[in-house]
């Protein structure tokens, strides 16, 4: 059993934002699943970022998954030092450790 409701965002912000087309629906019916084309790997720098656009959280960051859990984590925000636009971010905080970093929406920078 997953997580997965099946909503596609992942799969249609890698085909039309990423132009990446090796990740889709395979099956049908009750066997439908989401994942790579056979033997075919996500190699877009833009990959990572379809872990924040999951709704439910079927999708999890490798380095983070079940380390911590989110209320166990001090969160500071700030922005992103190392982009153009100084994007604004959240650093989640265990003991003396950064846990992860997550993005925070901005809608002075991100004009919608």
């Amino acid at each position: 059993m997953t997580r997965c409701i099946h909503c596609t965002r992942c799969i249609r912000f890698l085909s039309e934002v990423a132009a990446d087309f090796n990740f889709g629906l395979v099956a049908r019916g009750s066997g439908l699943e989401i994942s790579t084309y056979i033997e075919k790997d996500i190699l877009h720098e833009l990959s990572g970022n379809i872990i924040d656009l999951c709704p439910v959280g079927a999708l999890t960051s490798k380095p983070y998954a079940f380390k911590n859990r989110p209320w166990e984590l001090k969160s500071v925000y700030t922005f992103d030092v190392f982009d153009s636009i100084c994007s604004n971010i959240r650093v989640d905080i265990f003991g003396n450790k950064i846990s992860r970093i997550l993005p925070v929406s901005n809608y002075v920078i991100n004009d919608d």
